[in-house]
């Protein structure tokens, strides 16, 4: 392993250092108290000071090389101060690409299977690591970030990186390290720049979004590159300081009154091009940057401010708010401000939550939503419920108006395992009172199919396209119905 070759070289040049100054000194001390006629007493001092000097010595280079270790205790590979310190002098702008490989699951083997056994997880895919990818790039630098996170550098062309990554994934996905089952995740970035820790924390916000929607790394119909990251930053907090968004409302139809009462909000935002800004990209850039709070507020603003000005209806507007500003009291103080300065009432005004792991203090998370939202009038829904999430959860513990189904229960109703989950979730919602959104219709002919199935609001491209504030008002004052 490249890691232990430079391990070894560091020791050596330290076994060097230490011990010639150690060996000069004493042949110096013992030449002088030999040519010199002095006492025996006095040699003898001399011969000791440099013997307590050439200790100290020793122990200040041993004290040295602990504070400046290289390797991770537990794989092996580099561990994370030195590999970061290691890639600002050994990037190679014009072909090096740095690959993030995660064991995702590493924390739930740690829970089921021990920490020994997680600890001999990590090791034996270090080695798994540096045995598939060695046969493609020379030499092979493996960082260990934290967790089961393992950070590579590759030298080479893009096609050549892309296709080791995918095949490693198709090979070591769902594979069984002493019969211990690994899920893995991965992505890489070219090295466009000598920033580091942008250049990381990068890739953890591809890493982050590719979980759950990708495996391959680096899906170019996901991801759209931006190559100067630092002015995209600054874009987005520009966007959110100056509420530079770009707001959509998507009608959503009442089965019960045959009306429009229900309004989801669509937040886009448009870079110095006038193009969108993928969710994949400003989300997890929002969230690093400490602007969640921020953007949560700027969104809900801009919304209360478009209904007034175009004096659209008090009907329920629906928008996503993030469940971590939602608990964060402080965020609520100003949150009821906004909504203060405008003449909404809070009844109407529908907080959307997705989060995809469970809160671990359930008890505290459900006092606030009850004392802080829902009593004074807010209602609260649970966005794509009955995926990969927390809302699952949370509806055992939590009470709810409103409950926005996943699209692959549109998508899949033919599939009859999904049309009776979704009936039978209907049937339940609806002894809980709470009412359902099933969104995504893209065919008029799926609106009988979901009335027939208790379906108490209907969303999608079938029934009505999203569309600016101005052609909201319109669109609401038409007394659009279905038909």
């Amino acid at each position: 392993m490249y890691s232990l070759e430079v391990d070894r070289e560091r020791k050596f040049i330290l076994a060097l250092r230490t011990a010639l100054p150690v060996v000069a000194l004493m042949l110096l001390l013992l030449t002088v108290t030999l040519q010199e006629q002095r006492s025996v007493i006095y040699n003898t001092a001399i011969l000791l000071a440099g013997l307590f000097i050439s200790v100290y010595f020793i122990f200040f280079m041993l004290f040295t090389s602990t504070k400046e270790k290289i390797l991770d205790e537990i794989t092996n590979t580099f561990n994370r101060h030195y590999f970061l310190s290691f890639l600002r002098k050994n990037l190679d702008p014009a072909r090096s690409y740095l690959a993030l490989i995660s064991i995702d699951n590493i924390k739930d083997i740690n829970e089921r299977y021990g920490i020994d056994n997680g600890d001999k997880v990590l090791k034996r895919f270090a080695t798994i690591l540096h045995s598939y990818f060695s046969t493609f790039f020379q030499p092979l630098p493996i960082g260990r970030v934290k967790g089961g996170d393992f950070l590579l550098l590759l030298n080479g062309k893009e096609e050549q990186v892309k296709e080791a990554i995918e095949q490693f994934l198709q090979t070591y996905d769902n594979y069984f390290i002493d019969n211990i089952e690994i899920k893995l995740l991965a992505t890489y970035e070219f090295v466009d720049h000598t920033d580091v820790k942008k250049l990381l924390d990068h890739l953890y916000e591809e890493l982050y979004f590719c979980k759950g929607k990708c495996q391959s790394a680096q899906d170019t119909t996901y991801h759209k590159k931006r190559q100067d990251r630092s002015a995209f930053e600054k874009l987005i907090q520009t966007i959110i300081a100056q509420k530079r968004l770009s707001l959509l409302y998507q009608p959503t139809y009442n089965m019960h009154t045959k009306s429009f009462d229900y309004i989801e909000l669509i937040v886009k935002l448009v870079d110095e091009e006038g193009n969108f800004i993928h969710p994949s990209q400003y989300i997890p850039l929002v969230n690093r940057l400490g602007l969640e709070n921020s953007f949560d507020f700027a969104v809900l603003e801009k919304m209360l401010e478009e209904i007034e000005e175009f004096a659209l209806p008090c009907l329920y507007y629906s928008l996503n708010i993030s469940p971590f500003s939602i608990r964060n009291k402080r965020f609520n103080q100003k949150f009821w401000s906004i909504i203060k300065s405008f003449s909404l009432p809070p009844e109407y005004i529908v907080i959307e939550l997705f989060e995809s792991g469970v809160y671990k203090d359930l008890k505290y998370y459900r006092e606030i939503v009850q004392n802080y939202y829902r009593k004074r009038g807010l209602k609260i829904a649970f966005d794509n419920f009955g995926a990969c999430n927390a809302s699952l959860e949370y509806i055992k513990f939590m009470d709810v108006d409103f409950v926005h189904f996943d699209k692959f229960f549109t998508k899949k109703i033919d599939n009859l395992r999904y049309k009776i989950l979704l009936e039978h979730w209907i049937e339940v919602l609806h002894k809980l009172q709470i009412q359902n959104i099933i969104k995504f219709l893209d065919q008029p002919a799926l609106v009988e199919r979901f009335a027939s199935l208790g379906a108490d609001y209907l969303q999608g491209f079938a029934i009505a396209k999203p569309m600016e504030a101005k052609e909201l008002k319109t669109f609401l004052g038409e007394k659009n119905a279905l038909r």
